[in-house]
């Protein structure tokens, strides 16, 4: 009879685990609480416009990359499937100037130089720091001890090709993104760079630089919703069960054994359980005793959330492709006792002859929008939010003027809602001085239960979910003596 498995969450790291261990022999049962799967990676349609929710440039997409064959292996990407590497990549306004950033750091590099020759040295290390880091990329190695028909081995090359990178990764580790910005004399560079949230590490910067600079980063057509329903075909189309609309209310352990999941009406019994809902959420409310090991302590104790409000607006008119030039507004937007100076946008033409347009600010205004809530202020807030933002962009855009169509705010409370994660956050803060972490996903005291999920690899995000998801599947077939497929 064949092992059963039970996979708690439909996100990225659930649905990539799940594949993984259906296509390695197992009976699975995928566990989802809203009513579609992809968690975080998510797009939503309001009155014909689809808002792209997650993905704005996927890590792994060029097929260079190690993490592009697990796209491949979970149908996440497909032949079929167009990738989209828009120029430039990003763009800012600085008085009247328009600074771009391309994929290809030379063009860029040439492009700033023109603008800022008194940056031309800073420009040239910047140069310097991309390519160094343009050699590494995110590693996807077996685990120890499994049996794998594709084993993937820990590289010589992998390490060789990380050993010039590490002096500049320590000296960057230690600068924050705007520290590293503000390098830079001219104000439009420092705006350009501006593409990290300005607490994390430097070293998230160039690296995002790297990637595209090597030719990854590109944009699935369709997007996140698009992405996680073909892996979702891709799971049920090998016999996967999956159950949506349904809430786990506790994983049950007898003698130190996982033997299934409790549901609101019936119990269901697994020989292992891999916990893919987001991981401090999942401690806090799906055990009567939670488990104790070092690791998931030193994650629920030390992570630090990313929080964001996201704000996406559906315009009757063509507005500017891809990415809105950010510009920095006359009359700064306030919100939450947050001060908003600069705006800029995502943008996509959906439908033709219209505009979606989406945006996140970045502040963590969680406890905000709890007790607006409570006090019945929750909507009057996010419609005043929502009328700074649209006011802010007719006066930048005068033909949007009386042809926003939906202007839709979604808080943290949203996200939390829909996903179950901690503060509705999507990613964590890696600031100066941390160190990034990879935690093992395996728990000592509890036989068959294992957890994944983006919190496992800082700071997060869609490959980070995914690799675990994949390292989770690799863990359940070392178990029971499976070859991982």
């Amino acid at each position: 009879m064949k092992k059963h498995v039970i996979v708690i969450g439909a996100g990225i790291a659930g649905l990539t685990a799940a594949i993984y261990a259906k296509r390695s022999g197992f009976d699975v049962t995928l566990i989802e609480q809203h009513s579609i799967s992809g968690g975080m990676c998510t797009s939503w349609k309001r009155k014909g416009y689809l808002f792209e929710g997650a993905m704005h440039w996927l890590t792994g997409s060029s097929p260079k990359t190690a993490m592009h064959q697990i796209w491949r292996d979970t149908g996440a990407l497909t032949d079929d499937v167009s990738v989209y590497h828009h120029e430039p990549f990003r763009s800012a306004e600085w008085e009247g100037q328009t600074v771009h950033l391309y994929r290809d750091i030379d063009q860029t590099a040439e492009h700033l130089t023109s603008i800022s020759p008194e940056d031309a040295g800073r420009i040239r290390q910047l140069v310097k720091e991309v390519k160094t880091l343009s050699k590494m990329q995110m590693p996807i190695f077996d685990i120890k001890g499994v049996k794998a028909e594709d084993p993937k081995p820990m590289s010589l090359s992998f390490l060789w090709n990380m050993l010039p990178a590490l002096p500049t990764m320590k000296k960057l580790n230690k600068l924050s993104c705007h520290q590293y910005a503000m390098q830079f004399k001219h104000p439009g560079i420092q705006r350009l760079l501006h593409l990290i949230p300005d607490n994390y590490q430097a070293s998230s910067l160039i690296f995002t630089l790297a990637s595209l600079n090597a030719g990854d980063g590109g944009f699935p057509a369709g997007g996140s919703l698009a992405m996680a329903g073909r892996m979702e075909q891709v799971f049920t189309d090998l016999g996967g069960n999956l159950l949506l609309r349904t809430q786990v209310k506790k994983v049950n352990i007898e003698n130190g054994v996982a033997t299934g999941v409790s549901l609101n009406d019936q119990v269901l019994h697994a020989d292992a359980v891999v916990v893919c809902q987001e991981t401090m959420a999942a401690m806090a409310h799906l055990f009567d005793t939670p488990p104790q090991d070092p690791w998931l302590l030193d994650l629920c104790k030390n992570t630090k959330p990313m929080v964001c409000t996201f704000v996406s607006i559906g315009v009757n008119a063509d507005l500017p492709d891809i990415f809105v030039p950010e510009w920095k507004l006359d009359t700064p937007i306030t919100y939450a006792g947050q001060t908003v100076e600069y705006l800029g946008f995502y943008s996509h033409a959906e439908p033709k002859g219209g505009t979606a347009l989406t945006m996140a600010l970045l502040h963590d205004t969680y406890d905000f929008w709890k007790r607006a809530k409570e006090e019945g202020r929750y909507q009057e807030e996010k419609r005043t939010l929502a009328e700074q933002i649209s006011r802010a962009l007719c006066e930048k855009y005068p033909q949007a003027e009386g042809l926003i169509d939906v202007i839709d705010v979604a808080t943290p409370l949203t996200y939390e809602r829909y996903t179950g994660a901690y503060h509705g956050s999507w990613m964590a803060i890696v600031s100066p001085g941390d160190k990034m972490k990879r935690y093992p996903g395996t728990v000592v005291d509890v036989q068959g239960l294992y957890f994944a999920g983006h919190r496992l690899m800082s700071p997060g995000g869609l490959p980070s979910a995914a690799a675990s998801g994949r390292q989770a599947a690799q863990l359940v077939c070392r178990q029971f003596d499976h070859m991982f497929s």
